[in-house]
């Protein structure tokens, strides 16, 4: 954050859970399970909450990080939550909607996609959603005014790293990315570990996207920071008006009712309990 800060940074984004990462995301471990339980915070209480708010409040930044959130009230429930902080205190908290793998075993689920409001930007968060969904949630926050997107992340490679970019995990991570920034013409911003962590192999890329989904920084694989100085709302503006063949995709979004999931479908055969099946 001092270093940021010397780069004349308004805002810093650390990746998923940055305060504590479980050994293992994939697999279930009953050990990995309660450390995470003993390892969690309030966020209005947390150790780590406020030592990152008091280095936001001195350096005068905007800073989002991942951790993991203990709800105030039930000491069972976790959230696997991202946290927005300015230099005059807290600006929201983002509970995670869709778990992946081993963190359903651990965390509830968020019930909201809010956007958060800063004098400069409206931010909103990323989540790791199924395709068509994600798409449609998008162009939605985008509607309500959201100009950055934020994803705090622990993408790892699907193997053990050798392979580097080529390993498809690293290029499924790329096209998200990108995609996600051009179809809402918004900047987007992702943030990533990278190493061995536990079991675990992250490639970092830590990311600046702007709103054409052109890559403007990138960390690489190694630790460090990915900066950019950018003007946010006039590359929005040009992206939606000349830039792009004039085309300003949220103008002429039409939402679209996706047909109900197999598990919602009934079998309009079956007959209710109870009744005579002779």
């Amino acid at each position: 954050m001092e270093q940021a800060a010397q780069e004349g940074a308004d805002l810093v984004v650390f990746r998923s859970r940055f305060t504590r990462l479980s050994p293992d995301t994939l697999n279930w471990n009953g050990e990995a399970v309660a450390w995470q339980m003993a390892q969690a915070e309030v966020v209005t209480e947390g150790e780590s909450v406020q030592a990152m708010q008091k280095l936001a409040a001195q350096l005068g930044l905007h800073v989002v990080f991942g951790m993991t959130e203990r709800h105030p009230e039930r000491a069972e429930v976790l959230f696997n939550s991202a946290v927005l902080l300015g230099p005059d205190g807290l600006l929201g908290v983002y509970r995670k909607v869709h778990q992946p793998g081993d963190e359903k075993h651990v965390y509830y689920p968020g019930s909201d996609f809010p956007v958060f409001s800063t004098p400069n930007w409206s931010y909103w968060y990323v989540d790791l959603l199924r395709q068509s969904v994600r798409k449609a949630l998008a162009s939605w926050l985008a509607l309500k005014g959201a100009d950055i997107m934020i994803m705090p992340t622990a993408w790892g490679y699907a193997g053990d790293g050798s392979a580097g970019d080529a390993d498809p995990m690293v290029d499924s991570y790329t096209l998200f990315g990108r995609v996600r920034a051009l179809e809402n013409q918004c900047w987007m911003i992702e943030s990533n570990l990278c190493g061995q962590h536990g079991n675990l192999h992250y490639h970092g890329h830590s990311r600046i996207i702007d709103p054409l989904g052109n890559i403007v920084a990138d960390s690489g694989t190694t630790e460090g920071m990915a900066i950019a100085r950018v003007e946010v709302q006039s590359a929005i503006l040009r992206a939606r008006s000349s830039d792009y063949l004039g085309y300003h995709f949220l103008k002429d979004y039409v939402p679209v009712q996706a047909p109900p999931s197999p598990l919602t479908v009934h079998n309009r055969h079956a007959r209710p309990l109870g009744e005579n099946h002779e």
